[in-house]
């Protein structure tokens, strides 16, 4: 790049990850990946987060609509208290890093419209089998 940092850097929430890019990138933003996201949200609420659950439709509206800082706390709470699920402990978590993923706070990044790392995994699967599979 240059010699450049990127200015922006898609993740899943592996916390090294994160203290490498603070300590060596101090100027780059790092944002957590939203399918990655999204897969915890599966794996760490189970049926809550079912196929048809107004639970996940709230909160694929919150994350793909809502743009303001007012209203995604207001939503939030609405959300979370409205479904029980005050104690969540991966809620409580993704409230507190909010800013790593949640639109309103990321308007002061740009990204080109990439909000996930699953396009660039997928290549390098793709990849990865065509060298095992030239090397065989």
């Amino acid at each position: 790049m240059g010699g450049r940092a990127p200015n922006t850097i898609l993740t899943d929430q592996f916390h090294q990850m994160r203290v490498a890019i603070d300590s060596e990138l101090p100027d780059t933003r790092h944002r957590w990946c939203k399918w990655h996201v999204l897969r915890k949200a599966k794996e760490s609420l189970g049926p809550v987060y079912s196929k048809n659950s107004a639970f996940k439709r709230e909160l694929h509206e919150l994350l793909d609509q809502i743009v303001s800082v007012e209203e995604f706390e207001t939503r939030w709470t609405q959300i979370v208290t409205g479904n029980g699920l005050g104690d969540n402990e991966f809620l409580a978590r993704a409230y507190e890093n909010r800013e790593m993923w949640a639109k309103p706070y990321l308007t002061d990044t740009f990204c080109a419209g990439m909000t996930s790392t699953q396009r660039s995994e997928s290549a390098n699967h793709v990849l990865m089998v065509w060298r095992l599979w030239e090397m065989g």
